[in-house]
């Protein structure tokens, strides 16, 4: 099957978000970073309100948890698609990634507990190891939220995946670029295999031996396929379509837990025929500008969602609007619209420019005489 460099390329310097250039894009990546972080923030929203939700509703509502698996699968896609043919170079590799989570991780952090300090939030327990360990990602059992390594800013905890998902690549890319998805694919393996091998009660080894690092995987493996030729409208029908029954009809047996196989056996493996099925049908989809948007946002969106969630909550809350019929929906409809705005202000004033800075510091400093080049 052909390969496909050109689409391979521009999803290498837009998708990532690690180049600000404005050429073809891959839409379909897009769209479903897009749909991922909505479906985060009206799940979100609707545990704020789900005992005026009916059952229908809640069931609905509860599809949203899948956008988490989503985002992994599509990040395992996306890094397969930048480095399956790049330099030898893991350290530069972890520094654009770490330029492009971090700074946005801890403005929302710190913002998170500033308010909280400010509002006195008597549920939330906030020591300084705690909040230390959080902005350094590093796995922790969470004083708040028991059995969890949730961080401070609880949404950060997809982070803890993204972060050693991206190590462990960066080790990959020490091999020739033949071998590289195999030597993923056994890493990750091998991981998940300890794990269910040998039990632990530490925070870090669970966390880096869970069953979702398969979720990765499987992106990696999709785009690999993709830049193979996986295409074709009735194919790309029919794996969306397998991945919307599945996420219907399996999501139910779903587990919200970070170490189970009940994610990546529901959510992840719908996550992942949706993201091949999307794929395949790229040559087919509309260009819809403000879908794209909001995937170039959805970092932003997704970080810093639960402001808006809980602010608007209060505001609801102060103007004893309730919770119940019409005002559940709006209020859900309210949090997915002024965390998408947030989301694009962020995302083009505050993130873009701060991945721009840092990039042009980290190149100046590569290059400065007596400094080693990357």
């Amino acid at each position: 099957m052909a390969t496909r460099p050109n689409d391979s390329q521009n999803l290498m310097t837009h998708v990532s978000s690690d180049s600000t250039s404005t050429g073809n894009r891959v839409r379909s990546i897009q769209y479903l970073r897009a749909i991922a972080a909505l479906s985060v923030v009206a799940y979100h929203a609707s545990k704020r309100v789900e005992g005026e939700l009916s059952e229908t509703a809640e069931a609905l509502f509860h599809l949203g948890h899948g956008g988490v698996d989503l985002f992994f699968v599509i990040s395992g896609f996306i890094m397969w698609s930048i480095g399956c043919n790049a330099p030898r170079r893991p350290g530069d590799f972890l520094l654009r990634r770490a330029i492009r989570v971090v700074p946005p991780y801890w403005i929302a952090t710190l913002g998170w507990v500033a308010i909280m300090l400010v509002a006195g939030a008597s549920w939330i327990v906030m020591t300084p190891a705690h909040v230390v360990m959080s902005l350094f990602l590093v796995p922790h059992w969470s004083p708040t939220f028991s059995n969890t390594f949730w961080p401070v800013l609880v949404p950060g905890w997809t982070l803890l995946f993204e972060m050693y998902f991206y190590a462990l690549f960066a080790l990959t890319l020490l091999f020739a670029p033949q071998w590289r998805l195999m030597a993923l694919t056994s890493l990750l393996l091998v991981m998940v295999a300890f794990g269910a091998a040998v039990p632990s009660n530490v925070a870090a080894v669970q966390a880096y031996t869970s069953p979702l690092l398969l979720e990765f995987l499987a992106g990696c493996w999709i785009a690999e396929l993709w830049r193979r030729g996986l295409a074709g409208f009735w194919l790309g029908i029919a794996l969306c379509g397998v991945g919307f029954l599945v996420l219907i009809f399996l999501s139910p047996l779903a587990v919200p837990d970070e170490t189970s196989w009940g994610r990546p056996l529901t959510f992840g493996l719908a996550g992942a025929l949706i993201v091949a099925g999307s794929v395949a049908l790229e040559r087919f989809l509309p260009d819809l500008v403000w879908l794209e948007k909001l995937g170039d946002a959805s970092y932003a969106i997704y970080l810093f969602h639960m402001f808006i969630v809980v602010i608007l909550q209060n505001i609801w809350t102060a103007l004893s609007i309730g919770t119940s019929g019409w005002s559940s929906a709006v209020f859900i409809a309210g949090c997915c619209v002024l965390a998408s705005g947030l989301g694009l202000v962020l995302f083009a004033y505050v993130e873009r420019p701060l991945q721009r800075w840092f990039l042009r510091r980290a190149a100046v400093k590569a290059t400065r005489p007596g400094v080693a080049t990357r």
